[in-house]
């Protein structure tokens, strides 16, 4: 739409210049050589004057319209970024996270990135779109988890933004990025996981720009051998699948990239291990080995 506006403009713009051209020649056509090289000095001015007046009404046009585009990015932004300080620097297993939002559900975190982030799950996919974490309209959203998955579901999705092009720290998912560098995931290889007491360890196996349509969302697994059937489609290496032990639970983390609505951005990783977090765990390593200092 944006662009249309423009074209509307530069067109409404060369028709005003050729109307005015074509009026001056014909009021003219048996000027002395005198009168005529007024005239063409006259319409050269105007048409410069028409020029820089064309230019300055597309280059205003073009900044409102890239204001109202941007500027809720980054008042947004910057609202997202102040809540992030104001929670409270407490362990990802303290209650005090359900008090500020019910829907709490666990904690996400990769090394080498900014994803370091509560996670919750509302009773839909749209909520958390907008609603940051302690329930304030923000077009930055929430990291959530799919509505769809439970407790003891194989597979787990946890959506976030990505407002990577706008700013260069990659904020929210935008850190998701990273992984289509073979260098970056050889070095940070991880997703951790907390949920219902348990720290879970992923070892992510591929990172890839898709869509919406990529079966790597299927959630379904109520038939026999669908979940098998489905860690066959999802890209797994072919050792991992056919190991003894086929992985129990996969972990997707997805976000926007580029323009298209439906495109789609995904990390994915088999699980290799679930500590449970005990009081003990809890006193003597906590969340802390993981985090990056």
């Amino acid at each position: 739409m944006y662009v249309l506006i423009v074209i509307s403009v530069v067109l409404w713009g060369i028709q005003c210049f050729a109307d005015s051209n074509g009026g001056i020649m014909e009021k003219h056509p048996q000027s002395s050589k005198k009168v005529q090289k007024h005239k063409m000095l006259t319409e050269q001015k105007k048409r410069r004057q028409g020029i820089v007046v064309c230019f300055a009404l597309i280059t205003t046009i073009c900044a409102v319209l890239l204001a109202f585009k941007v500027i809720p990015h980054v008042s947004d932004l910057i609202a997202f970024q102040r809540e992030q300080a104001s929670l409270p620097n407490i362990s990802p297993f303290d209650s005090e996270w359900l008090e500020i939002n019910p829907d709490y559900v666990g904690w996400v975190m990769i090394g080498g990135t900014n994803i370091d982030f509560p996670v919750v799950r509302g009773s839909d996919n749209v909520k958390y779109l907008d609603t940051s974490f302690r329930g304030e309209d923000n077009m930055m959203g929430s990291i959530f988890m799919d509505y769809r998955v439970t407790g003891d579901s194989p597979h787990i999705i946890i959506y976030g933004h990505s407002l990577g092009d706008y700013e260069r720290n990659t904020a929210m998912f935008g850190g998701l990025n990273h992984f289509l560098d073979e260098q970056h995931l050889a070095e940070h290889p991880y997703i951790w996981f907390m949920e219902n007491g348990y720290l879970s360890e992923f070892k992510i196996f591929s990172a890839r720009a898709t869509d919406i349509y990529d079966p790597a969302y299927h959630l379904d697994f109520n038939a026999p051998g669908s979940f098998e059937a489905f860690l066959e489609r999802t890209g797994l290496p072919v050792a991992a699948t056919q190991a003894t032990e086929l992985p129990r639970q996969i972990i997707t983390l997805s976000t926007c990239i580029g323009l298209n609505t439906d495109y789609r951005l995904i990390v994915q990783g088999a699980l290799k291990r679930t500590i449970p977090i005990t009081t003990e765990y809890r006193e003597n390593v906590g969340w802390t080995f993981i985090r990056p200092e």
